[in-house]
């Protein structure tokens, strides 16, 4: 009974060393056929690395070790001091492969965020105050970066309402100090690198230019004059100043601007 027991148990353990065997294989091939679609030469460098120094040696240990040994003991040495490289190989493959995973995925969440800022844009019913929100507690309005945005545009409420207050009876003015009022306050929320910063800084150019063509003959001096007032109502405590300077000293770097509309929208009157 005892040894039937035994050989049972010997048979499982081969069985779920085989199965290993070939689970470990299938990774192996997954690793070598991806050699074939490296789209630079690092991922070709790499892909030849797992090839040379952990598929053929790993196929070796699984499939043919025991028996080359037999046949050529001297070997023995050699194996037992690659054996240290081997897992070595295998560490840094591993945590090459977790960083480039995370490192990807840092890439495409930087993408969405982009995508995000790129496809805010402000509305008619925005200009019409069609979904004018009402007026925030302050208090509880300033105690936090974003503030209050009941109407989910992306406009601080208390902003917004400044901004009718101020040009009731121009759309066109109305609709470029929301622009310029929206692009900031995606740089107050959204920015968590420099990708996302220059995004919102782009933003923020075409809405400066946006606020030059919203009045005839206006000057440098007075245009310059409109954004300094826009800046002090929506940068107007403490924590919002000191996120703004915080992630330019951050995340700034150089960048380009690309040939872009001035406005969201072209409004007459």
């Amino acid at each position: 009974m005892d040894n039937l027991q035994s050989k049972n148990g010997n048979i499982f353990l081969k069985s779920l060393i085989s199965l290993g065997k070939i689970l470990f294989l299938f990774v192996l091939a997954y690793l070598f056929i991806g050699l074939f679609f490296a789209q630079n030469t690092i991922q070709l460098i790499i892909g030849f690395f797992v090839v040379i120094f952990i598929t053929l040696p790993t196929i070796f240990l699984f499939f043919f070790k025991d028996k080359f040994m037999e046949k050529h003991p001297k070997f023995v040495i050699c194996w037992k001091i690659y054996r240290v490289f081997y897992v070595i190989f295998i560490v840094l493959y591993a945590g090459f492969w977790i960083f480039g995973t995370w490192h990807l995925n840092e890439v495409a969440k930087t993408q969405r965020t982009i995508d995000f800022i790129n496809s805010k844009k402000i509305t008619l019913d925005d200009v019409m105050g069609k979904n004018l929100p009402p007026q925030p507690d302050q208090k509880l309005n300033d105690s936090t970066i974003s503030g209050i945005d009941a109407n989910k545009n992306y406009i601080r409420d208390d902003v917004e309402l400044a901004i009718f207050k101020e040009y009731p009876n121009s759309a066109k003015i109305r609709a470029a100090e929301l622009q310029y009022a929206q692009a900031l306050q995606l740089e107050l929320t959204q920015v968590d690198s420099s990708e996302t910063l220059i995004s919102t800084i782009r933003k923020e150019d075409s809405a400066y230019n946006c606020l030059g063509d919203s009045e005839t003959n206006l000057s440098l001096s007075a245009l310059n004059g409109k954004e300094k007032k826009l800046d002090n109502i929506i940068l107007n405590t403490d924590l919002r100043k000191n996120k703004k300077l915080d992630d330019f000293k951050k995340y700034m770097t150089s960048y380009s601007l690309p040939k872009i509309e001035n406005c969201d929208l072209e409004i007459s009157g």
